[in-house]
């Protein structure tokens, strides 16, 4: 493992370089991809299984875009992680495939970018282990940002689990030299000579024998990684964010058992900039909580994951950074690595009583050879685990005896863990057992009056979701693609303007990650003035009211345009403030959509969907003023951080970012966040 950087020694280092120099990332970029593989046995022959994960810009794309193949697998709970930084933002998107023992995986990214993935394992048997080779795992990271002209380490993170030696190289030739890459540690160095622009380095990431002199020895199998490398031309080399406290330091390996979740707290410590985001990459099911800043200059987030029933790979990373305007600290690297369990013995039983809400178990003694069963207990010791000459048994309420509650996608799942406890405190021989167990119980299960099962709260089904508020010229911005040809929801007449700039769109966000959540917009009003005394509609339950206003419409479901026709507003004064509010929802099935609230209902009530509290979100003042006759030498204005509210506070948002260079009007929004129990 490459956890020991020598980065003073660089006894084998090798000219890394550009395979390829963007001066823009432009719609279906990459921004980073790996594969992992392992071999498993199927019908009596020795396959391969492959582990992909690509980085995409957004929008993000959807899965058939990537891997339209029968045997494509999207992982268990994919709903994309997303990250900001670089701009326009990226999504990861990943899925499993069977392939053959020499394969490339070449994928089209967008109309332009053609990406492939090389990957070799070795099916023999190997004479020292007796056993197949098992390939190395390489860690995808996520996005590098570096300063011209300032030195930086990137360690390549890498595991294997046969203890072999892991040694990386590039998979071509024809590069610059930027960087430095040190083949026995797996550690990239930038002296900071690169040019300002958007790079993409491809790294092969080998296992030998550890035995052998490695000049001559031959790689058991390959797997590749192509890192993204964003070069900043920024002045001076300030200090970087730092990772502080209980922060998993790099390398750390955590092992997971079945049904078992993992929390990790990471908190990071920046001096110079404001921390925007700690950008994480890791396996589907991951939620990353919002960062929150506790203590003057210190910024912290939650990891929390829980390993399913399904089949995902043995080793699993989780890298993490933290971004700020201008600086990236160091990237971290931890490894979950899924305990393989031993097969129960015939005559186990494990049964869940959904109606009564309890769990039993029966496990044969024969089992349990040279195991103390006075040690055995639940997670709550003073809960009885009986035993008799034949079998161990023991019943408990799914909600006591230390049994824990999560979601698992769209099941909620109840664990516990029946465990040996050695009361010696010496150091002993003595045999020991920990046996998960655990009650998977479906959403369709848990509805209706004979399962009295707690709903989960907003936080846990939708996640720890923002919205805001964001004003520009059509064409511009973050949806330019959606609204420089923009497709109206209404066929009405509308006037439109000779000049582009009496037409403004406002765009509604959510970063909701939820797979099939949709952003509704209920009623929004415009005001001369920042109280709101006087308000004039802009929309009514989410449909347009008035002439001078129309939806744009787009295929991304937590954003919704709207396209306000400035000189038909016939506003007073050349300031507005917009209010509007807001919900998510999401359907129970997958087949099925949100009733939109401006189609003609066939007389069919809202059914099978699941919504959040409705939330008011204000921007800030907003000019209409001809931005052909701004400056463009004016500083931008401060921008309000997004705070949380109690239900009962208004929220308002009173400052206005504006960047003239780019003609785009930046309106924050305050998020106003609850927790409360969906009924």
């Amino acid at each position: 493992m490459s956890g020991a950087m020598r980065v003073n020694l660089w006894p084998l280092v090798v000219l890394l370089g550009v395979l390829l120099s963007l001066g823009r990332i432009t719609e279906g970029f990459s921004f980073g991809a790996a594969v992992n593989i392992e071999t498993f046995i199927q019908d009596g022959l020795q396959k391969v299984k492959a582990y992909y994960s690509v980085l995409s810009s957004l929008p993000c794309p959807a899965l058939e875009e990537l891997c339209n193949e029968v045997d494509c697998a999207p992982q268990v709970n994919s709903s994309p992680l997303k990250g900001l930084s670089p701009s326009p933002g990226w999504c990861l998107r990943q899925w499993q495939k069977t392939i053959a023992q020499n394969h490339t995986w070449n994928y089209k990214l967008g109309s332009t970018e053609d990406v492939s993935l090389y990957t070799r394992a070795d099916l023999s048997i190997r004479s020292d282990t007796n056993n197949v080779n098992r390939p190395p795992y390489a860690a995808l990271l996520p996005p590098v940002r570096l300063r011209a002209g300032c030195r930086q380490v990137i360690p390549v993170s890498v595991l294997d689990l046969d203890g072999d030696a892991v040694r990386c190289r590039y998979g071509k030739t024809n590069l610059g030299g930027f960087l430095q890459l040190n083949k026995e540690t797996c550690t990239l160095l930038y002296e900071g000579e690169a040019a300002a622009g958007q790079y993409t380095v491809e790294v092969m990431v080998e296992d030998f024998p550890s035995s052998v002199i490695l000049s001559e020895a031959t790689p058991f199998s390959t797997v590749s990684l192509q890192l993204s490398i964003t070069v900043e031309n920024e002045a001076g080399c300030p200090s970087v964010p730092e990772f502080r406290g209980v922060s998993p330091a790099s390398g750390s390996l955590v092992h997971v058992l079945p049904f078992q979740e993992v929390h990790v707290n990471i908190t990071v410590y920046s001096r110079v900039q404001e921390v925007t985001e700690v950008t994480v990459i890791g396996p589907p099911g991951l939620y990353v909580s919002p960062v929150t800043t506790t203590l003057k200059s210190q910024t912290s987030t939650t990891l929390s994951w829980v390993r399913g029933h399904d089949p995902s790979a043995h080793l699993l990373s989780v890298c993490f950074v933290a971004n700020t305007k201008s600086l990236q600290s160091e990237i971290r690297c931890m490894w979950l690595q899924q305990t393989q369990t031993d097969p129960l013995p015939p005559g186990t039983e494990l049964k869940c009583n959904e109606r009564k809400l309890e769990m039993s178990l029966l496990l044969p003694i024969s089992f349990l050879e040279d195991l103390h069963l006075t040690g055995l207990q639940l997670n709550d010791p003073t809960c009885p685990v009986l035993y008799n000459s034949t079998h161990v048994t023991t019943t408990f309420s799914l909600t006591g005896c230390g049994t824990k509650t999560v979601h698992l996608g769209s099941e909620l799942l109840y664990t516990n863990t029946l465990r040996s406890v050695n009361s010696n405190s010496t150091i002993t021989r003595d045999a020991s057992l920990v046996l998960p167990l655990a009650c998977r119980i479906s959403s369709q299960q848990a509805v209706g009056p004979n399962y009295k099962i707690s709903v989960p709260s907003e936080v846990e089904t939708f996640g720890a979701v923002s919205f805001w508020l964001e004003f520009h010229i059509p064409g511009e911005g973050p949806m330019a693609a959606d609204t420089r040809q923009a497709q109206l929801r209404s066929l009405r007449s509308v006037r439109t303007p000779r000049n582009q700039l009496d037409m403004l769109d406002l765009h509604v966000f959510s970063n909701c990650s939820l797979a099939r959540a949709e952003l509704m917009v209920g009623r929004c009003v415009e005001s001369e003035t920042s109280d709101f005394l006087h308000t004039r509609p802009l929309l009514s339950q989410g449909c347009v009211a008035g002439n001078g206003t129309l939806e744009v419409l787009t295929s991304t479901s937590t954003v919704r345009i709207y396209r306000l026709y400035l000189s038909s507003m016939e506003i007073q004064g050349d300031m507005m403030y917009v209010e509007c509010e807001v919900h998510l929802c999401v359907t129970t099935k997958e087949t099925q959509r949100c009733a939109d609230p401006c189609t003609k209902s066939s007389g069919q009530t809202l059914v099978n969907s699941i919504l959040t509290s409705t939330y008011k979100v204000r921007s800030g003042p907003v000019s209409i003023v001809k931005l052909a006759t701004q400056t463009t030498t004016a500083k931008p204005t401060q921008t309000i951080k997004p705070i949380n509210l109690p239900a009962t506070s208004q929220t308002t948002a009173t400052l206005l970012s504006c960047n003239p260079c780019e003609r785009v009007l930046w309106v924050t929004a305050v998020t106003l966040l609850t927790v409360l129990m969906l009924s």
